[in-house]
């Protein structure tokens, strides 16, 4: 089996974008190292999400965060003209904004990968999530972690448990014949309750190139959507068929990971 096509300099000058829409329907952002960009709303886009360009490994980077802002306009003061009066509970409860919680993401083991933005195409994606893109030091792999807080996943009403399992199958417009070959709950990224639950998957499938040419390629998927703090967060690994990380390495890449300011909880009670 040769080595991947993507990571090797003769495919340097080829570009290629694709759309990465989440099973919700997501369209993602950029979020470069150390930047507190925002994501309170979730529209639809056909911007590309993810370009496979070569580049020359650097430095481990240091960790990096990105914030959410807060939205949220709480109760609507009474004007002084009305008569005071208690409003009836369900009076509040129509009028309380949702707030977008202040969250913070960090990834703090770069030992499998390391940052790489140059695989994401961060001028087509929008202002409404964030994507930071990875690469292997073998150069076999690449990879993206994604986020999405909007009032719109807040409003789902859906539970936690149904969310991620929608958000976990691989959706790339570049990936055909998709295949999960596996299924099982992991929680090994931090939050500020110990670790966040959420699914992850192993798959295989093929890439298609924007030639026509395509290659097998195989990596791994994990997802988790909390419905109260309106979030989608997702980490994703492509590599060629046949050089994928290990289970070892990608609980290590999990594991890595830390979110400030979420107590997510388990899937379901």
């Amino acid at each position: 089996m040769t080595s991947p096509r993507f990571p090797i300099s003769h495919r340097s000058a080829r570009a290629l974008a694709v759309t990465l829409c989440l099973a919700s329907g997501l369209a993602l952002g950029a979020c470069g190292a150390g930047s507190d960009r925002a994501a309170d709303s979730a529209t639809t886009s056909s911007g590309s999400g993810l370009s496979l360009r070569n580049s020359t490994p650097g430095p481990a980077p240091t960790p990096t965060a990105a914030a959410s802002s807060s939205s949220g306009n709480g109760l609507s003061p009474l004007s002084s003209k009305a008569p005071a009066a208690t409003p009836a509970p369900e009076d509040k409860q129509t009028k309380e904004a949702w707030s977008a919680p202040s969250l913070k993401f960090y990834n703090e083991d770069t030992s499998v990968w390391y940052q790489d933005d140059s695989v994401v195409n961060t001028d087509a994606v929008s202002e409404n999530g964030n994507i930071e893109g990875y690469r292997t030091h073998n150069g076999m792999c690449i990879g993206y972690e994604t986020r999405d807080i909007s009032e719109r996943i807040h409003d789902l009403g859906l539970d936690d448990d149904t969310m991620s399992s929608l958000l976990v199958p691989v959706t790339d417009s570049v990936i055909s014949d998709y295949n999960e070959t596996g299924r099982e709950t992991l929680d090994l990224v931090r939050d500020d309750g110990g670790t966040m639950e959420g699914y992850s998957v192993t798959w295989t499938g093929t890439f298609n190139y924007d030639d026509g040419t395509s290659e097998s390629v195989e990596g791994y998927k994990f997802a988790r959507a909390v419905g109260d703090a309106g979030l989608d967060f997702s980490v994703e690994i492509i590599c060629s068929s046949g050089n994928n990380v290990s289970a070892d390495q990608w609980h290590t890449i999990l594991s890595g990971i830390r979110i400030e300011g979420l107590k997510a909880g388990k899937m379901s009670s």
